[in-house]
């Protein structure tokens, strides 16, 4: 029984890396705009429900509303504090600024803007909900798993970032860090990463709307 036990576990845990694996390569691929982030999340979904987990439901559970506006504010405010300082300290200590050329096409484009402050409910399901879920589960022989999660699912956050440069990578990691901070501490609820996300999207979708950055 102990052998089927250590075998049943070590088989959730290859399941979840390679469900891992194939999420996050669905957000490489590029059929039309966003379709990386839309079959990415599409695949979340899919593979979550095929496992049985009750996470989608628990995903979007009730919060008290308070608890859910404090501790978004608190982090979009962290998120924009953090961003600041390391856009200004890292190119200081001799990295390259963040590569925001991807984004210069949205200064007087209202439609392309309105479209990108959208990104941020698949990434959140996909980066905090399903990554975070699932590196708990592949990490889930050693101590503490949850912050080891967040912070396996915060270095795949930024990689998926490369084409922000090595500095876009990095505050990216750090922005993953607080929000997959804040997801364990709303209850691995969704709706607060979603929300402080969102408000971080729209500061930086205003900055290049109207050419600020």
């Amino acid at each position: 029984m102990a052998s089927r036990s250590v075998e049943g576990n070590r088989q959730r845990r290859l399941s979840s890396v390679a469900a891992i694996l194939i999420v996050v390569a669905a957000t490489f691929v590029k059929v039309f705009p966003f379709s990386g982030h839309l079959l990415a999340a599409g695949a979340a979904l899919a593979i979550t429900h095929m496992h049985g987990q009750n996470r989608i439901a628990s995903w979007f559970g009730r919060l008290p509303f308070r608890t859910v506006v404090l501790g978004s504010a608190a982090c979009a405010a962290a998120l924009l504090v953090t961003d600041v300082a390391l856009f200004r300290w890292l190119p200081a200590a001799g990295l390259p600024g963040v590569d925001f050329s991807r984004f210069h096409g949205l200064r007087g484009d209202a439609q392309a803007t309105a479209m990108w402050i959208l990104v941020g409910p698949t990434e959140e399901l996909i980066s905090r909900g399903f990554l975070i879920d699932q590196w708990s589960v592949a990490l889930k022989n050693l101590e503490r798993a949850p912050l080891f999660a967040v912070v396996a699912s915060a270095l795949t956050f930024g990689a998926v970032h490369f084409y922000e440069g090595t500095t876009g990578v990095i505050t990216n990691v750090i922005a993953g860090l607080w929000l997959g901070g804040l997801y364990l501490q709303q209850r691995r609820t969704l709706w607060a990463v979603i929300t402080a996300h969102g408000m971080v999207d729209r500061v930086a979708m205003l900055a290049f709307f109207y050419g600020w950055l």
